[in-house]
């Protein structure tokens, strides 16, 4: 549980909010499960998951860009669990004897938790989906750069909205700031994180290469203006990969290790040509 959480939970018991407080660790806790169950569909383990007050951080052991698909549909999850509770919510509502304040409550935190995790920035879920879509035409670190500066810029906003708040004296202003100065420290732990969470991954691929000692070999033959993602479709694990790159006319151009397409992955994107990585190796 992430300390400011935990901050908001002293501050709600202090105001006499902390029914209203421990709903919403409910709801959170629904939208990182939402995630959870989406990332089981495509058997990508959770390493660990971070509660926010605006929802959460699952972490993957899985390297998501080589699956660009598989990114977006378990970012999108979270909302749409949030948003599956809200049409639930009006549903049983005629056949439920429920307060009309706390039936308001759960109702506009689910949908703003929804609306506000599919902002195009990271951490949020919306900036996930961002950089699954960047990741196509540039690296994963670009893209990561890109979502979390965006991440940053909104949480500048929602820090001067909070002050804007303050100024004018509106109830509203504690929680406005607290989810400014979280989306920033989280966007820029997303920053530090990227190439962490990319040599996790290449180590624990090299690691797996260590303990085999010996393993089956799957040769792909490309021409040089095949692009990244299109030898990545190609990969079938738990074979390892060895790509033989040739010019037009059929002649040898060059030769990739699957480590070496990864790494290629990470800078330079998935319509990367082949070509170019050939280029460097004889340079």
């Amino acid at each position: 549980m992430n300390p400011f959480f935990i901050l908001l939970l002293v501050w709600a018991a202090f105001w006499g909010r902390l029914g209203e407080a421990l709903l919403l660790l409910a709801i959170v806790l629904w939208h990182e499960t939402c995630h959870v169950l989406a990332a089981a569909v495509y058997k990508l383990p959770v390493t660990d998951i971070e509660l926010l007050p605006f929802g959460g951080v699952a972490r993957l052991e899985a390297f998501l860009q080589l699956n660009p698909k598989a990114e977006w549909i378990v970012a999108a999850a979270g909302p749409l669990g949030n948003l599956f509770l809200v049409g639930a919510a009006y549903g049983l509502a005629p056949y439920l004897a429920i307060d009309a304040y706390w039936f308001r409550f759960f109702v506009q935190a689910n949908a703003g938790m929804a609306l506000f995790n599919l902002l195009p920035c990271l951490p949020l879920d919306g900036g996930r989906v961002l950089r699954s879509l960047l990741v196509r035409t540039q690296g994963f670190a670009p893209a990561t750069r890109a979502a979390a500066r965006l991440g940053q810029a909104c949480s500048v906003l929602l820090l001067g909205w909070g002050v804007y708040n303050v100024l004018y004296k509106r109830y509203n202003f504690v929680l406005v700031l607290f989810a400014g100065v979280m989306l920033f420290a989280a966007a820029r732990q997303e920053l530090t994180n990227a190439s962490y969470v990319f040599m996790r991954y290449l180590t624990a691929r090299r690691q797996q290469l260590r303990l085999a000692r010996v393993c089956a070999v799957k040769h792909l033959a490309a021409t040089s203006e095949s692009s990244l993602g299109e030898v990545l479709r190609s990969f079938q694990p738990p074979s390892y990969h060895l790509i033989w790159v040739v010019d037009l006319d059929g002649k040898v151009a060059g030769f990739l290790g699957e480590l070496e397409v990864i790494s290629a992955l990470f800078e330079h994107g998935l319509s990367c040509k082949l070509g170019t990585l050939t280029m460097q190796q004889l340079s």
